[in-house]
C-alpha cells in the first residue's frame, strides 16, 4: 500500500481471510478483473489485488494460516481517521 490516505472516512485498505484463497483470487480476477500480486508469505503466497484500471493493490487475500488461522471468513476494512485521541 503505497498511496498516502488523507481523507478521514477513506477506506484505505481491505483483507478477506479464508481457507481456500487460491480459488477467492481466481474468482475476483474472473469475475471483475482484479490482477494479483503474489505475496509470498514462505511456504506459500496470499495475493494482493488490484483493480482494473489502476496500479496500485487495495486489497489482500489471506489463507487461514499462521497467525490468521483463527479469522472468520470476512472482509476487514481498514479506514482513515485524523488521530486515534
Amino acid at each position: 500500500m503505497s498511496k498516502k490516505w488523507s481523507n478521514p472516512g477513506e477506506i484505505a485498505w481491505a483483507d478477506l481471510t479464508v481457507q481456500n484463497a487460491t480459488a477467492v483470487r481466481d474468482f475476483y480476477h474472473q469475475v471483475v478483473g482484479w490482477k494479483i500480486k503474489n505475496m509470498s508469505m514462505g511456504e506459500y503466497d496470499d495475493f494482493g489485488m488490484i483493480p482494473r484500471g489502476r496500479t496500485e493493490m487495495v486489497a489482500g487475500l489471506c489463507h487461514s494460516r499462521g497467525e490468521n488461522a483463527d479469522l472468520p471468513p470476512v472482509w476487514l476494512m481498514y479506514v482513515v481517521v485524523k488521530n486515534l485521541k
